[in-house]
């Protein structure tokens, strides 16, 4: 193996966004409540990365579920099927420098497992840079 490369594995990951996302269901408009978003221990698939040293990228793959709990809760109230409250399931691809200090942020985009309430053919999702 290349020296320049360092493989390595998630095996932690846990993030929230407390103030929700937007969302756009049925024609009407929706705050998500809080939203979060752990790694998908039950796909089965390593979550893990490299990064090259030699080029100061990284990449790499998180297998994550979201879950809007008070969202599905609303959506229950009202009676909604239980399989569009489930958590979305998806693949994070994603890519970042490596900066001097070895740190990186990495961004990408989202492949969406099927799902009720969010089509993976009408629904996008990515995660940008951050600091």
């Amino acid at each position: 193996m290349d020296s320049n490369l360092v493989p390595f594995s998630v095996t932690r990951l846990q993030a929230s966004v407390p103030d929700g996302l937007p969302l756009e269901w049925q024609g009407k408009a929706f705050n998500s409540g809080a939203l979060n978003i752990m790694l998908d221990d039950r796909s089965g698939s390593c979550s893990c990365g490299v990064l090259d040293y030699a080029q100061k990228r990284a990449s790499a793959e998180f297998h994550v579920r979201l879950e809007f709990p008070e969202f599905a809760r609303m959506l229950e109230a009202v009676e909604i099927p239980q399989e569009l409250t489930q958590p979305v399931c998806a693949v994070l691809n994603s890519k970042g420098e490596i900066l001097d200090n070895h740190s990186f942020f990495l961004s990408g985009s989202c492949i969406l497992q099927e799902h009720g309430l969010f089509p993976s053919r009408e629904t996008r999702a990515s995660v940008l840079p951050g600091h």
